[in-house]
């Protein structure tokens, strides 16, 4: 299908939910939905062109989108990473350095977003040191689970709120990246976040989205399966069923 064609059919569909009553010009959902994209197998798959396309088609629904990068890394900005490891830096409207992913959105969906749509690990684990120094945890013993967990999930739903089209209306929906690869040891509290999540904000409003490697191996090009049946395999170890497959590879996918 072209672009155009999506669109048109978007509409359609659109326009006959607003006949069934099922969604309104200035309400087309009742609560707030969110898209998670994780990716397997290796890095650089792209996920961000993804999550920035989801998005796109949300948008040509009559979604009022926002969205949300994760990198798991310890570093609570971009801005002294080497763009030779990390690709270049991206600068948002209020300052803040983040992953190239953002910018991606921003074009994307003609958003405006700021630092708080990019959570990393730093930025999560000093939060929760500085709430526990401070005594707001009233003496508990500061864990991964549940604190870092409840505050990583309590910063998706705050930002997903936030307006970040220019008209002040709060979003429809929500698109989440998961960066680095599922499995890492790095990402695994990201993910058992979001494996809570779905049960917090309703299964029916969550929608997950894998993006897997399909290699063409050989000359007689055969294309295998098997790196995303094993990081399917990781994810639902996980707790964690994917609703959809993006498969990439260096032709199309054959029917088989």
């Amino acid at each position: 299908l072209t672009l155009l064609e999506i669109k048109e059919k978007a509409n359609r569909i659109f326009v006959a939910n607003v006949d069934r009553g099922w969604a309104t010009d200035s309400d087309p959902v009742d609560e707030m939905k969110y898209v998670v994209v994780t990716g397997g197998v290796l890095s650089g798959l792209g996920k961000g062109v993804t999550a920035s396309s989801i998005g796109v088609l949300l948008k040509s629904a009559g979604l009022r989108v926002t969205a949300v990068k994760i990198d798991p890394y310890l570093n609570t900005d971009a801005g002294t990473m080497s763009p030779f490891e990390h690709g270049e830096v991206f600068v948002l409207d209020d300052g803040g350095e983040v992953d190239l992913d953002l910018g991606n959105y921003e074009r994307f969906l003609d958003v405006c977003l700021t630092r708080e749509n990019n959570i990393t690990t730093g930025k999560v684990y000093e939060n929760v040191i500085q709430k526990e120094r401070r005594g707001d945890y009233l003496g508990k013993t500061v864990q991964v689970i549940p604190h870092i967990t409840n505050e990583i999930q309590d910063w998706i739903e705050r930002v997903a709120h936030t307006p970040s089209d220019g008209n002040g209306k709060e979003p429809d929906a929500c698109v989440i990246e998961l960066g680095g690869t599922v499995g890492d040891i790095e990402s695994a509290p990201f993910v058992e976040a979001l494996r809570q999540f779905q049960f917090r904000v309703g299964q029916e409003n969550v929608c997950f989205v894998h993006v897997s490697l399909i290699p063409v191996m050989g000359p007689v090009g055969e294309q295998k399966t098997k790196p995303t049946q094993h990081t399917v395999k990781d994810l639902r170890g996980l707790g964690i069923n994917p609703h959809m497959l993006v498969c990439r590879s260096t032709s199309p996918l054959i029917d088989e």
